[in-house]
């Protein structure tokens, strides 16, 4: 009888190591499992950030080069952006109201 409580005992003190150091590695220090499935949420955010930046600097590379090259473009921007007209035109701002 005494050695099967004896063998329980020492199986317990393994568990428990095992449990503290499981507990050490899933939550505290900066390599901890919580640290690194917060640095991949992070991460996938920046990715896309960088993406969407990405897909701007190329609509904007397009918007550059029309603009050195067509005319008509740059009377598209003047005309989208700055609201600029011609002498016969006008020009009307309409704004659309929030519903609440």
């Amino acid at each position: 009888m005494k050695s099967s409580i004896k063998y329980w005992v020492f199986k317990l003190k393994y568990v428990v190591a095992l449990a503290i150091f499981a507990g050490t590695i899933g939550f505290v220090g900066d390599s901890s499992l919580v640290n690194r499935l917060e640095q991949k949420r992070e991460i996938s955010h920046l990715k896309g950030e960088i993406d969407e930046y990405n897909r701007k600097f190329n609509q904007d590379k397009k918007t550059l080069e029309a603009l050195k090259n067509d005319p008509e473009a740059v009377k598209e921007v003047a005309r989208s952006r700055y609201f600029m007209k011609t002498d016969k035109e006008d020009i009307f701002i309409v704004e659309e109201e929030e519903d609440e």
